[in-house]
């Protein structure tokens, strides 16, 4: 009479774990990589008015939910720094000095997702081009040791 319970669920536990992983974002670095190829083209663009800065913002919050914990709150920090960006009003000098330190507080946390996205990706997050290849496990070599070398006893 406890079996039937039992089994119903188990089965309700696999169930929800099941649908959990078909309804979760994958946040590795290849799932990362891959999203930043969907958004690179338009990211390294020059950005001139409201519309493209919010574009961008837009951009970059989508690489932020793909983003492995190595780099969530740097990302979020720039994030954050062009979400601001996309709102400041250029006349006003509290605003844009307000941008300007908030620039200054977010250029390690930028340094840090270029390298990351430089080392993982293979790609120059600022300028939106391939730098070199992406890392690979280099092949394994073997070393056969040299036959020793006999002479003749005299």
């Amino acid at each position: 009479m406890c079996a039937r319970p039992l089994r119903a669920s188990a089965l309700a536990v696999l169930l929800a774990g099941a649908l959990a992983a078909c309804g979760g974002d994958e946040r590795t670095g290849t799932a990362f990589c891959r999203q930043l190829a969907r958004e690179i083209p338009a990211i390294a663009e020059q950005v001139t008015t409201k519309t493209q800065a919010v574009a961008v913002v837009d951009r970059y919050e989508r690489l932020l939910a793909k983003a492995p914990l190595a780099i969530e709150a740097d990302l979020r920090t720039v994030t954050d720094l062009l979400r601001l960006a996309a709102r400041v009003d250029t006349e006003d000098p509290a605003q844009v000095q307000e941008l300007a330190d908030a620039s200054y507080k977010a250029n390690e946390a930028s340094e840090n997702v270029r390298a990351w996205v430089k080392s993982t990706c293979a790609v120059d997050i600022a300028t939106g081009l391939n730098i070199e290849p992406p890392r690979t496990v280099p092949p394994a070599t073997t070393t056969v040791p040299a036959a020793p070398v006999t002479t003749a006893a005299p």
